[in-house]
């Protein structure tokens, strides 16, 4: 799909890759919508926030990726993507390093993958900001560290340090529209 790109945003919990998204969905490129094994919390919408879905109703042959967390699968479906891209010129979605590499397999060449780096003192930081528990953040931060989440994963495009969203969103942006120039 000649100039159509895909988004991916990894990194570790706190590192701002949400308010990322948020940025560029109101920026007008959209995200990509997940679909979970896990119930709907309050405020969420199915079809927005997730697809909420029973795990016998889901084929693993229809999905790019999926990873389990805390008991619930989680995936991108092939659907969802291409549905996006026929619409989109840009669109976004954050994925764990599985999940990036996964897209990369599958759209090698509209796959840009952006990490976005955060020290572990900062990710406290954020995640205390935004009410999460003493325990929790232990928790995930333990997480970070066992699956290796608070290094880049291999063949990424771009590594940003998250500090004011505007700026990171912007570095995004500009670095697709050198690429895109590169290959007309």
């Amino acid at each position: 799909m000649q100039g159509k790109r895909i988004i991916v945003i990894v990194g570790p919990s706190g590192s701002g890759k949400t308010t990322l998204g948020e940025e560029l969905s109101k920026l007008g490129y959209p995200k990509l919508v997940t679909t979970t094994t896990r119930k709907e919390r309050e405020g969420e919408i199915d079809g927005v926030d997730y697809y909420f879905r029973n795990k016998e109703d889901l084929d693993p042959d229809n999905f790019i990726e999926q990873t389990i967390y805390n008991g619930n699968l989680y995936g991108l479906t092939k659907a969802e993507v291409q549905k996006a891209l026929i619409h989109h010129p840009i669109v976004h979605v954050s994925l764990d390093k599985n999940g990036a590499k996964a897209m990369q397999a599958v759209y090698p060449d509209e796959t840009f993958v952006v990490f976005v780096h955060v020290s572990e003192e900062e990710m406290k930081k954020r995640m205390r900001a935004r009410g999460d528990k003493e325990s929790k953040i232990s928790d995930r931060i333990e997480f970070s560290r066992s699956i290796n989440e608070l290094t880049p994963p291999d063949d990424v495009d771009l590594i940003i340090e998250n500090k004011v969203v505007e700026d990171s969103v912007q570095q995004i942006l500009q670095t697709i529209r050198e690429i895109n120039q590169k290959t007309e």
